[in-house]
């Protein structure tokens, strides 16, 4: 029944009438499903930091969209939820409506490898990014060798490419060309996660859970995503569809706020693999 309800996006009152199963029953079973997925989230979703998964990430990434040295695409989205009993006011977004704003990181083939629930709907991407693990990893001792992809609601780091917000020549067209095409993998993995669990999407209605139980459910769906993709159950996502989670999302998100230029080696790094890839 757990496994109905993330895919239904149906409220527990429908799914009682299934088999006569109780409301409370229905309630403990999506409970206890949920909690045992969580508890196993860290064996699904790893993010590459052995020199071994980082190679093969960034081989992936290469062979599928020729973009060299990522080692995963970054972007929020945004799960709808009821109005929290504490602190209600953060957790309206850009729309009105009240959701958590969630981190992932997916690799070349749309596998989530980090995922961040921690945060309401009025939070920015940056912002959640800063608060996050992923800057201690990526700024460890030694540092990784490779970085992320994200669009301009993250800051130039010299591990987390930007796009030029306005290409001033070949190189830079170049770049934000690639750039937008590569990162497109993570919308298309918010489009498969969210087709196949439509718990997690407002055409299933708006989740009548709290916070922490809705972060919950969507690691839970991360887990089963990732079981489904190693298996090859992989769906064919309408574009349609999926051009419509774009402009949803999007409509979500919140602008990051104006700061100074991006450190100087971010903006020669940037510059180095706008170089590199007008030679490929």
């Amino acid at each position: 029944k757990a496994l109905y309800f993330y895919a239904s996006g149906s409220f527990q009152h429908p799914l009682s009438s299934i088999g006569r199963i109780s409301q409370s029953a229905i309630s403990s079973a999506i409970h206890a499903v949920t909690s045992g997925l969580v508890r196993h989230a860290g064996e699904y979703i790893k993010f590459p930091v052995t020199p071994d998964s980082q190679e093969r990430t960034k081989q992936e990434f290469w062979t599928k969209y020729g973009f060299p040295g990522v080692l995963g695409a970054i972007d929020c989205t945004h799960v709808q939820l009821r109005a929290p009993s504490v602190n209600a006011l953060v957790y309206i977004n850009r729309k009105g409506t009240h959701s958590i704003n969630i981190q992932v990181i997916s690799d070349a083939n749309c596998r989530i490898n980090h995922v961040f629930a921690n945060y309401p709907g009025s939070s920015n991407d940056s912002f959640i990014l800063a608060n996050s693990t992923i800057p201690a990893i990526f700024e460890g001792n030694p540092p990784l060798d490779g970085w992320l992809l994200g669009d301009n609601g993250y800051p130039l780091k010299t591990w987390l490419m930007t796009p030029f917000l306005m290409p001033a020549t070949v190189r830079e067209i170049v770049l934000k060309r690639k750039h937008t095409q590569t990162r497109s993998v993570i919308e298309r993995t918010f489009g498969i996660l969210k087709m196949r669990f439509r718990c997690l999407d407002r055409s299933g209605g708006t989740l009548q859970y709290g916070p922490q139980k809705v972060a919950a459910f969507f690691v839970a769906c991360c887990v089963l995503h990732n079981i489904a993709m190693n298996h090859g159950c992989v769906d064919d996502i309408n574009e349609d569809r999926l051009e419509d989670l774009r402009r949803r999302d999007a409509e979500l998100h919140v602008p990051m706020p104006l700061r100074p230029n991006a450190p100087a080696a971010a903006r020669e790094r940037r510059a180095h693999l706008s170089e590199e890839l007008h030679r490929i």
